[in-house]
């Protein structure tokens, strides 16, 4: 079985979701060195931010592309908030999320003139 675009198009924003996910948990749990309460605050919301790009992801892989595309874009953004800038794992958390809502909107070429 040929594997279709939508279905190509899943997977990349499941492999870029992952990879900039890992990245943002690792890096949150990295900084939990130092002990002042906002930065506690922000690395637990980065990681939990960051589980939910993972989520995302995992959903726009096994087919519910549409909330997976939603949760992932919405994970990406608000991580652009809280680490104050367009860090190459935020980067890919939105790229991932934008190409799963691709994903959920793709037709056949057939369907176009109906």
């Amino acid at each position: 079985m040929p594997l279709k675009i939508h279905r190509l198009l899943s997977l990349l924003a499941f492999v870029l979701a992952l990879i900039g996910g890992v990245l943002l948990v690792v890096s949150a749990l990295g900084g939990l060195g130092r002990l002042s309460l906002s930065s506690l605050a922000i690395n637990g919301l980065v990681f939990l931010f960051g589980l939910g790009a993972i989520l995302g992801g995992w959903l726009i892989y096994t087919g519910i592309r549409k909330l997976g595309g939603i949760i992932t874009l919405f994970a990406g953004v608000i991580l652009f908030v809280l680490t104050g800038g367009a860090g190459t794992s935020v980067l890919l958390i939105i790229v991932a999320g934008v190409l799963g809502l691709v994903a959920a909107e793709m037709k056949p070429w057939w369907a176009f003139w109906r």
